[in-house]
């Protein structure tokens, strides 16, 4: 390889670091454990999505995550993302979630063993669910431009 190559290749790798980032990021909140849970409000199981796209290092991205709430508190959440016009293979979670409070809390829970279980946080807003984030990741989501994490409920599907 080049020296001259070496640039490009390491704005490639930092790209898909930075892409699976924000997948993390989309789905990681605070993480807190929950016993219980306060009622599944009537209007909250259904389908909310998200979608961002953008350029970073000159390489366009794109990526779309749908969230489906079940009334059985199941959860599946799936992604797609596109780098440099390329599309990566679907990844899909499923899982649990909790309501507490002005709160839902996912809890991945298909293959994994007890310990490795992540719990992630999103703040109920009327048809929206906010993706609460600490603020190293707030100010990396900020810094390549892409929006706020704020999956919108789909109607009439």
């Amino acid at each position: 390889m080049k020296l001259g190559n070496a640039g490009f290749v390491m704005k490639n790798m930092s790209l898909r670091y930075f892409l699976i980032s924000i997948a993390v990021v989309l789905i990681a909140g605070g993480c807190r454990g929950a016993s219980g849970s306060d009622p599944v409000p009537l209007a909250l199981p259904g389908s909310y999505v998200y979608a961002a796209r953008g350029s970073t290092f000159k390489k366009p991205w794109a990526f779309s995550a749908q969230l489906d709430l079940a009334p059985d508190r199941r959860y599946k959440f799936t992604l797609d993302k596109t780098i440099d016009g390329k599309a990566d293979p679907r990844e899909t979670n499923v899982g649990t979630y909790a309501v507490s409070g002005e709160h839902i809390l996912l809890r991945e829970n298909e293959g994994l063993p007890d310990r490795s279980h992540d719990m992630h946080k999103l703040l109920i807003k009327a048809d929206s669910l906010i993706a609460e984030v600490g603020w190293t990741a707030e100010l990396f989501i900020k810094g390549v431009g892409a929006p706020n994490i704020v999956f919108v409920k789909q109607r009439g599907i």
